[in-house]
C-alpha cells in the first residue's frame, strides 16, 4: 500500500476504463515514471466494458502483464459485468488490482480517507445498484464518534450526484440521471474531492463551499470532477498530491478560490436525516430533519438502538397526501405544487402556494418545484390584474415545518406605501428588514435550516429578515392589515376570521372559477 511522503499522498484517478487495460496502464506507467512514484490509482465508472477481451484480462489476472500502480476499482454498473466480480463485497481481482466493494471507507497512509459507493441508483439488479441504506452506512462510517467532523479527502462514485452542475454559470451540462442519494451523501460527508464517471464526458466543476457545521475548519471547499472514458480525446486521467484532511490546519482547509460557488445541492439533499432505507427493490424514501436511524454498523451487524423519530408526511397539515389537508380549500394542483384558499384569510381571496410533498422553505428547493411556484405566481398576477389588484407574496420560515407562501391581493394604490410600511412595522418590533439586490437568489442569501421572513412586493422589490428569536408570527399579515394599507386590523389574527365549512367551500369554488382561465394545470 501507499507510503506517506512529506504528509502527502500522490494519487491518480481515471474515468471509465471499459476494458481498455493496455491504454490505461501504458499511460499510467509513463506518468508514474515522469511524475511519480504514485501511491494509488483509483478508477470510477465502468472498469470492464461490453467488449472486454477475456484474453487480455487474463494476462493481468495471471500476472503475465504487470500493473504499474496499485489500483482500486468500483463495482459493476450492469449485470453483464458481474462475471468479472467473483465476490460482490470486495476482493482482489488481479495482482495489484482490487475491487473495493459495494460501499465503504478506507484509509491510506495513516490519514488520507477515501469513501466510495459502487453501482448506480435505480431499479436494477441488486448487485449493481446502491440503496438509501448504503449511503447512510457510508455517512455513519465517516462521522461516527467525531463531534467535530471535518470531512473526507476523497469520495468515489460512478454515478454523478443530482444537481452538481447547478450554480456553475459557465456550463450548460445537465445530467438527468444523477443520483439524489449521492447528493445527500456529498452534503453529509463533505469530501474535498469527489470523482465520478459514466457520462462519457470530462467536467470539472468550480469548487463549491460546504455547509458550516461549526468545527474548527469552518466550511471548506469540495472539488467535483467527472472524468472521460479512457482513451478518449477529453481528459480521463487526473493526478493529485493530497494532504490528509486530518493533518491540515484550519487556515489551509478554509482556503478559498476566486471561482468558488455556494453549495449546488438543494431540496431533499440538504435534509439532515435519511429514513426509509430499503435494500429490496426501488427505494421509496423521504427525508426528515432529525438524524437518520442507523440500523447497522459499518461491518453490517444489526445494532439494537432505538430509532430516532422520522417525519411523517401523513401527520403534516400541508402535505397534500395527508388526511389533515382540508381538501375543500384546494384550488388547483400541479405536478409538484398546489394552490389553496387560506383558512381564516385576511381577505376573501387570500391564498397559499404549497409544495405537494414535504419541503421546509422556498430558499432551498429542487429547481422543478421553484419553477412551478413561479408559474403559479405568474398566473395569479394575471388573474388579480383583471380585478385591478396586485398580489403580495410572503413567507415565514420560522416555527413552521412545511413551506407556505402567503398570497394576499391588495389594491394598486397601496403599492407605493408597501415597502415603507413593512420597514416601519419591523422597526417598531425591534428588528429590520433588508432589501435584497435585484438579481440575488434566496439560496445565495440563506443557509439551509436558517429561519427567515421574506416578502416579494408587486413592484419587484424583495425584503428579507434573518429571524433570530421572538419574531412575531403574524408579522406579514399584521403589516398588510394595518391602517396604512388594507385597514383591516380586526382581521390581523387568522383565528378570529373563522368561517363554516360550507362558507369556505363556496368561497373556494368561486375563486376556482375566477382562476380557471389562468390555471396552467388544466
Amino acid at each position: 500500500m501507499a507510503q506517506k511522503r512529506n504528509g502527502n499522498v500522490k494519487v491518480l484517478v481515471c474515468g471509465d476504463v471499459n476494458g481498455k487495460f493496455k491504454t490505461l496502464f501504458s499511460r499510467v506507467e509513463k506518468v508514474n515514471k515522469k511524475n511519480g512514484p504514485f501511491d494509488l490509482l483509483l478508477c470510477v465508472g465502468n472498469f470492464f466494458g461490453p467488449n472486454t477481451s477475456e484474453e487480455e484480462w487474463n494476462l493481468y489476472k495471471t500476472g503475465k502483464k504487470s500493473v504499474p500502480v496499485y489500483t482500486n476499482i468500483l463495482g459493476p454498473n450492469d449485470e453483464e459485468q458481474l462475471r468479472f466480480y467473483p465476490e460482490i463485497n470486495g476482493s482482489e481481482l488481479a495482482p495489484n488490482i482490487s475491487y473495493l466493494g459495494r460501499r465503504g471507507v478506507f484509509s491510506v497512509s495513516e490519514g488520507l480517507k477515501v469513501a466510495y459507493v459502487s453501482g448506480t441508483e435505480g431499479d436494477r439488479d441488486a448487485a449493481t445498484r446502491f440503496t438509501a441504506a448504503d449511503v447512510v452506512r457510508v455517512r455513519d462510517s465517516c462521522v461516527k464518534g467525531q463531534p467535530s467532523y471535518r470531512g473526507v479527502d476523497v469520495l468515489l462514485t460512478s454515478q454523478w450526484p443530482q444537481g452538481v452542475t447547478q450554480r456553475d454559470e459557465k456550463t450548460d451540462i445537465r445530467v438527468p440521471s444523477g443520483s439524489e442519494l449521492l447528493s445527500w451523501l456529498a452534503v453529509q460527508i463533505k469530501p474535498r474531492y469527489h470523482f465520478a464517471g459514466l457520462e462519457g464526458i470530462f467536467y470539472e466543476r468550480p469548487p463549491y463551499r460546504n455547509l458550516d457545521t461549526g468545527c474548527d475548519s469552518g466550511s471548506h471547499l469540495t472539488r467535483f470532477m467527472a472524468l472521460a472514458p479512457v482513451g478518449s480525446d477529453a481528459r480521463w486521467l487526473y493526478a493529485a498530491s493530497l494532504t490528509p484532511i486530518e493533518v491540515m490546519s484550519p487556515m489551509e482547509l478554509r482556503q478559498q478560490t476566486t471561482d468558488q460557488t455556494e453549495l449546488p445541492y438543494s431540496g431533499r439533499a440538504l435534509s439532515a436525516g435519511l429514513s426509509g432505507a430499503n435494500d429490496s427493490g426501488t427505494q421509496q424514501f423521504f427525508y426528515d430533519m432529525s438524524a437518520a436511524k442507523r440500523p447497522h454498523d459499518q461491518d453490517g451487524n444489526h445494532r439494537e438502538k432505538r430509532a430516532r423519530p422520522t417525519f411523517d408526511q401523513g401527520s403534516c397539515w400541508f402535505c397534500l397526501a395527508s388526511p389533515q389537508v382540508e381538501k375543500h380549500l384546494v384550488i388547483s394542483i400541479g405536478r409538484e405544487v398546489y394552490l389553496a384558499l387560506a383558512k381564516g384569510g385576511l381577505v376573501e381571496d387570500h391564498l397559499l402556494i404549497l409544495p405537494v410533498t414535504h419541503h421546509q422553505a422556498a430558499a432551498h428547493l429542487p429547481e422543478s418545484v421553484t419553477e412551478e411556484i413561479q408559474q403559479f405566481q405568474g398566473a395569479l398576477k394575471k388573474c388579480f390584474a383583471k380585478q385591478g389588484k396586485v398580489p403580495v407574496f410572503f413567507e415565514r420560515n420560522y416555527k413552521t415545518s412545511h413551506l407556505q407562501i402567503q398570497v394576499v391581493p391588495v389594491p394598486k394604490d397601496v403599492v407605493p406605501k408597501l415597502k415603507m410600511v413593512f420597514q416601519d412595522c419591523a422597526e417598531a418590533e425591534g428588528f429590520t428588514v433588508d432589501e435584497l439586490p435585484p438579481h440575488a437568489r434566496m439560496d445565495q442569501v440563506v443557509q439551509p435550516n436558517t429561519p427567515y421572513f421574506y416578502v416579494e412586493l408587486p413592484n419587484g422589490e424583495r425584503l428579507y429578515h434573518r429571524v433570530r428569536k421572538n419574531f412575531p408570527l403574524q408579522f406579514g399579515r399584521e403589516v398588510l392589515a394595518s391602517s396604512e394599507l388594507l385597514d383591516m386590523e380586526d382581521r390581523a389574527d387568522w383565528r378570529s376570521c373563522t368561517a363554516s365549512k360550507e362558507e369556505e367551500t363556496k368561497t373556494a369554488l368561486d375563486f376556482r372559477n375566477v382562476f380557471k382561465p389562468f390555471d396552467f394545470t388544466l
